[in-house]
């Protein structure tokens, strides 16, 4: 998935998913608390694949336990109604700084949820080069 969609939220706490988004994900997600102030929206088989791989993890290993229950206890499993809305709870509008506008932000295999003034300040926050440099440091990392 990819592209950036900004919405409104009504009075109801209300957005709707974008229909393209709704194309991949379906009717039922799984909005997650991610890292740096954002809320992570996955499909249903890409939520038991993240589940997996924590689950995979040694039960005696502090961070395993510690990550695992984290996302886990800060996940909740949402379905939209017949127009593809759906109520966004309280910790995530506050997690991601979702006042009156939203942003959905397709990053591959999952969708990240902004304050869409969050998201502007982050997007102010670098410029041309920054980008140049992370990516050369991928390329690096990956032998390419």
């Amino acid at each position: 998935m990819f592209g950036q969609y900004r919405r409104n939220i009504d009075d109801k706490k209300r957005l709707a998913l974008p229909s393209k988004l709704r194309d991949d994900l379906g009717s039922k997600i799984y909005l997650t608390v991610g890292l740096e102030g954002i809320v992570e929206v996955r499909s249903e088989s890409e939520f038991n694949k993240f589940v997996e791989v924590l689950n995979q993890q040694n039960s005696f290993d502090q961070n395993a336990r510690f990550v695992r229950r984290f996302w886990l206890s800060n996940t909740q499993e949402i379905e939209l109604d017949n127009q593809g809305r759906f109520v966004v709870p309280k910790q995530f509008l506050d997690k991601a700084a979702i006042q009156k506008e939203a942003i959905f932000v397709a990053s591959g295999n999952l969708v990240e949820l902004w304050g869409s003034e969050k998201f502007d300040q982050y997007c102010q926050s670098f410029g041309d080069n920054d980008i140049a440099q992370a990516a050369q440091k991928i390329l690096e990392r990956s032998g390419k």
